[in-house]
């Protein structure tokens, strides 16, 4: 094999001409078929072309077979079909990689990332251990296992772990930032801020230490200084979305929907790697006329999609008068039959992309072709096109029709049980059920609502069991209906009917609370801050009809101070 050849192939490799360096691969084992590291160098280089995929395969495997226990080789295979989107053979060449030469952390580390990928969290754990205990001066390993301890819900786990890295470690801006996020998803907000700055301090250029903060900050309701901090990592990493979204959150939070809402866009840079075949333009309120058949792709959570729908009737209007040919919009399948009794002008379609499918992209090339869509907007953009600031909100959130019948049904259940007033009860969201008390007041602090005089309850919680309700009516001598034949959980049409009959609400915010604002009726809710759909007021102009109070600093996670202020407020409505 000749070294001026080889020498060529790594010059060519090193500036990135890949075409060049497999030629010169190529010649070297064509003189010399029985180098493996060569075979393992051209492995590499068609790596880093996709339509040489096939080759690099069989340039790892003949490596192999002249040398079996080269794990670099083995790691070089899996990663090839890591980048062929072929996670679960990645996992398995990854799994010998590590097998061959377990003191590599590196390979351990590899391990850990593809089975992350694939929700095999168990195995990750043992891989990062080990790549913790290979290689514990490099931070990177211990960061990674807080957070995978975090995802995992083991939250004192993942601070021991990066309180260990730390000890070893203690320049590691990345582990102090690691340290402030797992403490900030436990409530401790003030350490979450002292360690936040403390990784700025050791990390003055990376942008997600000043991320962190920023969240710190904004938990701990000092939007300025978080949107300082937010803007200060956007600066360090313009291209992150999530910095980004972030940083429009804090400016939302206070009010500054100018410099907001074009941020919040940030957020379509992730949704759109998920979507296929939208139609080709994007929609904007300039853009009009009877030819222009408008797309209106879901997001986000069920309570989004209610609150986002409160821009429909802008929609509507335009429609109307002849500016849009046709409007077709996408919701979750049990929103449908609301949605269409709601909005009668519009053409729905059931969300493509199911829970159990949000790894799989939504293809939308079938519903443009058989609605002939010519324009795209993305729900969660129709409020930065129609609610530029806070005189374009209107005074009233009745934008949903429940259905006649059914409400005249549960009026005469609940006539027959008594004569109230009845008040719904909703008490925590699926979302961040792992730390309930921190985020909703649970089913332990309904007590000063339970107490208001002459008042009936009535459930609207999705998740409730029989055992959980029973505890709480032995709890505070009270009775608490059920609704008879009712599923709270996917009967959407049949809650918003019975939510209609009622006459007010209690609920944090959650699916519940956006259906009866989204119906315009009374509700109250206890938000742990104020978040950023308060637009940096002490309401939500989203939906006039609900009243909001959140639980104050000082208060800390005892919910009781705020559920007894609700209490007053709704004796003073019911009285009034």
């Amino acid at each position: 094999m000749s070294a001026t050849l080889l020498q060529a192939a790594f010059a060519s490799h090193r500036a990135g001409n890949l075409e060049a360096a497999i030629g010169y691969y190529r010649d070297c084992l064509a003189s010399d078929a029985g180098q493996s590291a060569v075979y393992d160098y051209l492995g590499i280089a068609c790596t880093g072309l996709p339509e040489h995929g096939p080759e690099a395969v069989r340039a790892f495997r003949r490596s192999l077979l002249l040398e079996p226990g080269r794990g670099s080789v083995l790691s070089n295979l899996a990663t090839l079909y890591v980048h062929a989107t072929d996670d679960p053979r990645a996992l398995l060449w990854f799994r010998r990689a590590s097998k061959t030469e377990p003191l590599r952390a590196d390979n351990w580390a590899r391990q850990a990332s593809c089975a992350i990928r694939l929700g095999q969290n168990a195995e990750a754990l043992t891989c990062l251990k080990q790549a913790c205990r290979r290689a514990p001066a490099d931070s990177t390993h211990w960061e990674h296992l807080g957070t995978l301890l975090r995802r995992m819900a083991r939250r004192a786990d993942a601070e021991r772990a990066v309180r260990d890295g730390l000890l070893i470690n203690p320049g590691a801006g990345r582990l102090w930032s690691s340290l402030s996020a797992t403490l900030l998803e436990t409530d401790h907000v003030a350490s979450a801020m002292r360690f936040g700055s403390r990784a700025t301090i050791a990390a003055p250029a990376d942008s997600e230490a000043f991320g962190n903060l920023a969240q710190a900050l904004y938990r701990s309701g000092q939007l300025e200084a978080a949107i300082s901090s937010g803007a200060q990592a956007m600066r360090l990493n313009p291209q992150n979305p999530i910095v980004t979204f972030n940083l429009a959150i804090y400016l939302l939070s206070s009010g500054d929907m100018a410099r907001g809402w074009p941020l919040y866009e940030a957020r379509l840079i992730s949704l759109r790697k998920m979507t296929r075949n939208l139609p080709p333009q994007r929609w904007a309120p300039d853009i009009s006329g009877p030819d222009i058949h408008l797309l209106v792709y879901a997001e986000q959570g069920l309570g989004d999609e209610v609150m986002f729908a409160t821009c429909f009737p802008e929609l509507q209007e335009r429609l109307a008068r002849g500016e849009l040919g046709s409007v077709t919009i996408e919701c979750t399948d049990r929103l449908r039959a609301l949605f269409e009794r709601s909005f009668p002008e519009f053409r729905f379609f059931d969300r493509i992309r199911k829970q159990e499918q949000r790894l799989h992209p939504a293809d939308y090339g079938t519903i443009v072709g058989e609605r002939g869509c010519t324009h795209e907007v993305a729900t969660g953009s129709l409020p930065k096109l129609f609610r530029p600031d806070q005189t374009r909100f209107p005074n009233t959130s009745a934008i949903l029709v429940p259905d006649p019948v059914k409400v005249a049904y549960w009026r005469r259940w609940l006539s027959s049980k008594g004569d109230g007033p009845w008040i719904g009860l909703s008490w925590r969201s699926r979302a961040k059920r792992n730390l309930e008390a921190v985020y909703y007041p649970g089913p332990g602090n309904l007590g000063p609502i339970l107490d208001i005089p002459g008042a009936g309850f009535v459930t609207l919680q999705y998740d409730e069991d029989a055992e959980e309700l029973a505890r709480i009516e032995a709890g505070n001598d009270v009775r608490i209906l059920r609704p008879e034949s009712l599923d709270l959980t996917n009967d959407l049409d049949g809650v918003t009917a019975l939510i209609s009959a009622l006459d007010l609400v209690v609920s944090p915010q959650n699916l519940v609370l956006s259906l009866a604002g989204a119906l315009g009726e009374k509700g109250y809710s206890m938000p742990h801050v104020l978040t950023w759909v308060s637009l940096g007021t002490s309401r939500m102009p989203f939906f006039p009809s609900i009243e909001v109070d959140i639980r104050r600093e000082d208060e800390g996670v005892d919910w009781k101070p705020v559920m007894r202020r609700l209490a007053e407020r709704i004796r003073s409505h019911l009285n009034s």
